[in-house]
């Protein structure tokens, strides 16, 4: 993937990952909004039906109670409050800020001020209710509500505190919105990846596509050659070995010049004949072949095209076992051809290639490597395009036929990297006779 399209791949993700936390944090702080004040207004139910219960309690009871109690009833009421809607304390405050009764805030003890918001607690005192924060336990806060007891002359002030227990709705929503922000970037990491592997694929349709192009020129030029080319080359060479017969008793030179005459006729023979196998795409004559035997075959083709003893050595190792593919052996021959013929030219006259097959899990894979000069770092990308060779005076076709022909047997052909290794190295990968049936 180049430089550009992944940074168009971040982009995205991160444009997408900003807009679903955006929306998430928007339901996020609207959520926490509404349990906050169902919260809220939960605990002013609570404590402003407690403060009347605690406000008329003893007139109905009739009981003489004494200016600093309330009896033994509250005591009950505040612990059942307290635990049933899971508060950390309840207690009554009179107006000298002593505790008359209370839960874990018991009477007669002394009150810790730096829990009491002294500002509310006498607005209170003076009858207004309030509910707010009220102080810190380890990081926890615990929020704290002032309700005023009407108790005729005397001042009373019922004192709520809510903690964590309490508040475990809302904390509910923080967690759950704390999830829903994993889930967003996982989300993101995901629709990344997928943009990314989505365009690595349209990038190879595009590319298969101006081959495919770029073989449509190459068919309707292979077309005009064959009309063109191919009668009056055939009548030339055939005009060449007359005169050379015919010239016998001439000079050595120029029976020299005739013969190179030929290779040269053939040379452009060859040509013509590698723009017509790239472009007529003939059907594929299938059958089961061994791809142990086409190695051997192939290795001992191109020795005598070349000879041997001038052009170093083509190794070929055999498959343990036999090796079964479904495939056209005549096109399979020619494509691994063309690739042992092109090692071996570029290579020069002490290069040494080895062809081996084995089996790769459900493929058969068959290599050819060589430890020549390998392949220029311009043109490895583009190197199975047609007219793109490294060898002066290539046609630039032959690893264009044998990607072709491995294309059309439902295969592969790629050139191998090799981290600091000379030379080049290609396989063919192709599937193994029943794979599709599997």
């Amino acid at each position: 993937m180049t430089r550009r399209r992944a940074l168009a791949v971040f982009a995205a993700a991160a444009a997408l990952l900003l807009a679903l936390n955006a929306l998430v944090f928007s339901l996020y702080r609207s959520e926490t909004r509404a349990v906050n004040a169902t919260l809220d207004d939960r605990l002013t139910a609570l404590g402003t039906t407690t403060a009347r219960w605690l406000a008329t309690t003893d007139r109905e009871t009739g009981n003489g109670t004494n200016q600093r109690t309330l009896g033994s009833g509250p005591d009950a009421l505040l612990a059942t409050l307290v635990s049933e809607n899971r508060l950390e304390d309840a207690f009554v405050l009179d107006d000298t800020l002593a505790v008359i009764a209370g839960v874990r805030t018991h009477p007669a003890t002394p009150l810790n001020l730096l829990r009491i918001d002294q500002d509310r607690l006498f607005a209170a005192l003076e009858g207004r209710r309030s509910v707010g924060d009220g102080y810190s336990i380890a990081n926890a806060q615990v929020e704290a509500a002032y309700f005023p007891i009407d108790r005729g002359s005397k001042h009373l002030v019922l004192a709520l505190e809510a903690g964590a227990e309490f508040h475990e709705a809302a904390d509910g929503v923080r967690t759950t919105y704390v999830i829903a922000v994993a889930l967003s970037i996982l989300v993101a990491l995901v629709f990344g990846f997928g943009l990314g592997l989505a365009l690595r694929a349209l990038e190879r349709t595009r590319l298969a596509h101006g081959r495919a192009e770029r073989l449509a020129a190459v068919g309707q030029m292979a077309a005009m050659v064959a009309h063109e080319v191919r009668n009056p080359l055939g009548i030339l060479r055939g005009q060449v070995e007359l005169a050379r017969e015919r010239l016998t008793s001439a000079p050595a030179r120029e029976q020299e010049r005739l013969s190179e005459m030929l290779v040269e006729i053939d040379r452009i023979n060859r040509l013509t004949e590698e723009f017509l196998a790239l472009a007529r795409d003939l059907p594929l004559d299938l059958t089961v072949v061994d791809l142990g035997v086409i190695i051997t075959a192939v290795a001992e083709d191109v020795r005598k095209a070349t000879g041997a003893t001038e052009h170093g050595c083509i190794e070929v190792i055999p498959p343990a076992s036999p090796i079964a593919v479904h495939a056209d052996g005549d096109k399979l021959r020619q494509a691994l051809h063309n690739l042992v013929l092109n090692a071996v030219q570029v290579g020069g006259p002490r290069i040494h290639v080895r062809v081996d097959a084995a089996r790769d899990g459900d493929r058969a894979r068959v290599t050819v490597a060589d430890d020549g000069p390998g392949i220029p770092a311009e043109i490895a990308a583009t190197l199975f395009e047609p007219f793109v060779t490294s060898r002066p005076g290539g046609s630039g076709l032959g690893l264009a036929i044998a990607r072709r022909v491995a294309e059309r047997h439902g295969g592969s052909l790629v050139l191998e990297s090799r981290s600091g290794v000379p030379g080049a190295t290609f396989s063919i990968y192709l599937p193994l006779e029943g794979a599709h049936d599997r």
